[in-house]
């Protein structure tokens, strides 16, 4: 079987599900293992052998469409820039009106770590930068021209 045939293999959940115990465990199991892993490399070891590249994806871009929509940008910016579609990104948007209490504690952490906001930071210079200003707007008008100054 090829690589791209196991990765469309492994999106497909059981037609056959678990009892919510059952699940309830397993989870409460994989978040334990996620908790103790505190060693950056072997974390990226772990996630490279359970994750395929795609998956591994999905979860980053949702991550940033999070922290993107938490800054106050619009669902078009965010799904032009990260080239997802609206529907994952207002389902994200919902679940961060309705609690979001996970996606604000990993915002804290996110946005402590250096690394963290220098890539928000490139991010948020290339939407200023594709943003067009609005129509009639100077101040619209010169964020802009800064912004593309910038990139």
């Amino acid at each position: 079987m090829r690589r791209w045939d196991i990765v469309k293999e492994m999106a497909k959940v059981s037609k056959n599900p678990l009892s919510a115990e059952t699940r309830n465990e397993m989870m409460a199991a994989f978040i334990r293992t996620l908790a103790k892993i505190n060693d950056d490399s072997l974390l990226r070891r772990f996630l490279d052998d359970l994750l395929t590249p795609t998956e591994e994806l999905m979860l980053a871009k949702r991550l940033m469409a999070a922290v993107l929509l938490q800054r106050g940008y619009s669902y078009g910016a965010v799904c032009r820039v990260l080239k997802m579609s609206k529907t994952t990104v207002f389902l994200i948007q919902r679940e961060l009106l309705k609690s979001g209490q996970g996606y604000r504690k990993v915002f804290e952490l996110f946005f402590r770590a250096s690394k963290g906001q220098r890539l928000i930071n490139a991010i948020e210079r290339f939407l200023d930068a594709v943003t067009l200003p609005v129509k009639g707007s100077p101040s619209s008008m010169r964020r802009w021209k800064r912004a593309l100054s910038r990139l």
